[in-house]
């Protein structure tokens, strides 16, 4: 920067992928940028497009949420039997530390460790996975997998957030993410406790607030009873997380 107190200036992002290519073009000079990536995750907030974009424009990419959260690590029995079915057996963080990597575009992959044996899984598995390295049976492989995963939603909201902003200020897709997650990972407590803290889902964003003006179902592309949905997902989120 011109004071020379900055040498290298990127940001992390968690909008959506318009967003994105407008904070990349408001700035010549950014190094890095950090974005959600992973293979459930790919249509969401920067998602593929942004990360091709990215590096099109020359910005190293970091990639957060590898595993999402730990939770790709976490399989039903309907993904652990999609796994076992492959020829190479790998563990479900290793599939998801890989298909991250196996990205050119990625520069890093930011992989949340809370335990020394998993630094050590993490560090084995980066030291051998290299860009392009999955076969297309793997990657046919994990498209199944992800698709089991939606299968499992509660609620077949796609994240496009063209039901947004509520009149009303309820986060419509914030809601349904929190729902969805809690059957596709089997992780009701902790979206119930992401839904009860203040801090991470304000209380005037919550489902109750909806007044059923019903101006979300004219917009949204799948059809879906928005209201309708809402008040489930309030009503199962509401329960005690613990």
């Amino acid at each position: 920067m011109a004071g020379g107190r900055v040498g290298y200036l990127g940001f992390s992002f968690h909008d959506n992928k318009n967003v994105f290519r407008k904070i990349v073009d408001a700035y010549d000079n950014w190094t890095l940028c950090q974005i959600q990536y992973n293979f459930m995750d790919e249509e969401i907030k920067a998602g593929t497009c942004g990360l091709a974009y990215a590096h099109q424009k020359g910005l190293a990419v970091v990639a957060m949420e590898p595993i999402r959260a730990g939770r790709l690590a976490k399989t039903p029995l309907t993904i652990r039997k999609l796994w076992d079915e492959a020829p190479v057996q790998r563990t479900p963080q290793e599939w998801a530390l890989r298909w991250v990597w196996n990205h050119p575009e990625v520069t890093l992959a930011l992989s949340g460790m809370s335990k020394m044996e998993q630094v050590v899984e993490n560090i084995a598995i980066a030291a051998y996975s290299q860009p392009n390295n999955l076969t297309a049976a793997d990657l046919t492989l994990i498209g199944r997998v992800r698709d089991t995963y939606v299968a499992l939603n509660a609620i077949s909201c796609s994240g496009c957030r063209d039901c947004m902003p509520c009149s009303y200020g309820v986060n419509i897709p914030r809601i349904f993410d929190l729902y969805n997650e809690a059957f596709t990972y089997n992780s009701a407590a902790e979206s119930r406790s992401i839904y009860h803290d203040p801090m991470m889902t304000r209380e005037e964003e919550r489902g109750d607030k909806c007044t059923k003006c019903n101006q979300c179902l004219e917009v949204c592309p799948r059809k879906l009873n928005i209201p309708e949905e809402l008040g489930k997902a309030h009503s199962f989120l509401m329960d005690k997380p613990y």
